[in-house]
């Protein structure tokens, strides 16, 4: 707004700062509804950070917590860990397996028989063509490895890396290698087992004898397509009293993973001159310490988190604190602001049914039994896992657990005793999957409960860093902005119209004081 100026009749106002004034009231009422949008703004971005908690709390805890693997964690043992080691998961039975290893699963190794290049008549490793006869600069290497075809393009710089390279790219299942100290060519298929192998079945001419003679893996390969493949082993073993064969070293079988390390060793010989081989022990059993840990370490993340809810729920609310306007802000020092600041944001979730609503279904979902489960333990307090009174052991106020209602605290001793005498009740009762929350278990209860508080979160503010037009507090923030452009245009038509009639005014005084002139000069003839 331009700086207008008065006092040309000689009225001696001061227009600016009575027009000032009498906008000063009219934008009280603005400010008002500025303030309130702005709560508005605050309150959505602290249920963004809830969401965004929740969402975390959901993935990294909640949901690895309803895994086998951390309600039914396995100790597993072996009596020759030179033989085979051995890990489980959830789903392994608890029971002490037999183990025999007649041979190992084997890959296949094709070698250089001996040096390739003949240094001692003037031959070098520089490039195949100055290291083999037959080669030169222009002609071409193909041949066939485990059907795929490999074709080197000779320069005279082309080397057996080069070579290598080729092999290696063309997805054949193997490794090449040179070795230039030893001077030989090793490949290696890329699995071990009956199925895997090399084979050089289907090579030109040529390039048989590049294999077989030049890069020396065998000149029978050359004239006898019988020699051309070699095929790998499958691993023999004898496991709970079964021959098996697997195609690697390590496999899982019914929940136990094994690794393979050596074969077995040999007592004696059967009647029959077949070889005795000595068994190992693999026991599986449940690893209580461990369960008991995953269960703490899950209730000390739950308590963090519900403490978060449970601070908004009950956060003080100062309600003669609003938001303040930036005339208020040039009156106060940066202390007095950040102070004020921190009351105005104070309690915006203070009493969110949202929240209450969470809380409150988080909290049942520890002490609802699970339905269909029998005998003593049913439910989460039944292992010793329930809420506490307000009272440290030694019987005084705990002011910290009253401010988080419904703080979860873990009775070792009864969880253990619960964990010896069936120890799959914590599976039972954290991890059982159904379709109703009743027959759920309660970490699936949980997982459940946060989707729908995640759902409302997103309906009541929207999703975090994410254009949001469409949640309740989208729509009355855009209400508000609708009502603040009214607002301002009708503040600017106001100072105007103020404006316009102080001009009027000074013009009738102007007129009027010019009149009195005149009249006074006439009467003064």
């Amino acid at each position: 707004m331009a700086i207008r100026t008065y006092g040309l009749s000689g009225s001696g106002m001061d227009v600016d700062q009575m027009v000032k004034d009498l906008m000063k009231a009219r934008r009280t009422s603005y400010d008002k509804v500025w303030q309130q949008k702005t709560q508005i703004e605050w309150k959505k971005k602290d249920f963004n950070t809830l969401y965004t908690l929740t969402q975390d709390f959901r993935n990294k805890v909640v949901f690895d917590f309803r895994k086998q693997s951390s309600l039914q964690p396995k100790a597993v043992s072996s009596t020759n860990d030179l033989v085979v080691s051995a890990t489980a998961n959830g789903d392994a039975a608890n029971v002490t397996h037999s183990l025999v290893v007649k041979r190992l699963a084997e890959g296949v190794t094709w070698t250089s028989s001996g040096s390739i290049t003949d240094t001692g008549n003037g031959k070098s490793k520089e490039s195949l063509v100055k290291q083999f006869d037959g080669i030169t600069a222009g002609s071409t290497l193909d041949f066939k490895i485990n059907g795929k075809q490999i074709e080197v393009k000779v320069t005279e710089e082309t080397s057996l890396n080069d070579v290598v390279s080729q092999i290696n790219n063309a997805g054949a299942g193997v490794k090449a290698n040179y070795d230039a100290t030893l001077d030989r060519f090793f490949l290696y298929s890329d699995k071990t087992g009956a199925a895997a192998g090399i084979d050089f079945t289907g090579s030109s001419a040529a390039g048989l004898n590049f294999l077989g003679e030049n890069l020396k893996l065998g000149s029978e390969i050359v004239t006898d397509p019988d020699k051309q493949s070699r095929s790998g082993k499958d691993a023999l073993i004898v496991l709970d009293g079964v021959e098996l064969t697997q195609s690697a070293n390590e496999f899982q079988i019914s929940g136990v993973s094994y690794n393979l390390k050596s074969v077995s060793a040999t007592t004696g010989t059967d009647a029959g001159g077949n070889p005795i081989y000595a068994s190992t022990q693999i026991n599986v059993k449940a690893d209580i310490e461990k369960t008991i840990a995953n269960v703490k370490a899950f209730i000390e993340d739950y308590n963090t988190f519900l403490s978060v809810y449970n601070g908004e729920l009950k956060e003080d609310k100062y309600r003669d604190f609003m938001p303040l306007t930036d005339a208020q802000r040039a009156d106060l020092k940066d202390s007095e602001i950040a102070a004020w600041e921190a009351k105005a944001k104070s309690g915006m979730l203070r009493q969110d049914p949202i929240l209450n609503q969470t809380v409150n279904s988080l909290r049942l979902s520890f002490v609802e039994p699970v339905k269909g489960l029998t005998g003593a333990y049913r439910s989460a307090v039944d292992i010793g896992i329930g809420t506490g009174a307000y009272v440290d052991s030694d019987g005084k106020f705990n002011a910290a657990d009253s401010k988080n209602p419904g703080k979860l605290y873990v009775n070792e001793k009864t969880l253990r005793e619960a964990l010896e005498e069936d120890p799959d009740a914590v599976f039972k009762i954290f991890g059982t999957s159904a379709d109703t929350a009743e027959d759920s278990g309660v970490a699936n209860r949980l997982y459940s409960q946060l989707n729908t508080a995640m759902s409302q979160l997103k309906d009541e503010a929207g999703l975090p860093d994410a254009v949001d037009v469409q949640s309740n507090l989208a729509k009355r923030l855009t209400s508000y902005n609708d009502r603040l452009t009214s607002m301002m245009n009708s503040l600017a038509a106001a100072e105007e119209r103020y404006y316009n009639q102080f001009n009027a005014m000074e013009t009738a005084l102007s007129r009027l004081s010019s009149q009195s002139s005149w009249l006074m000069q006439q009467f003064s003839q």
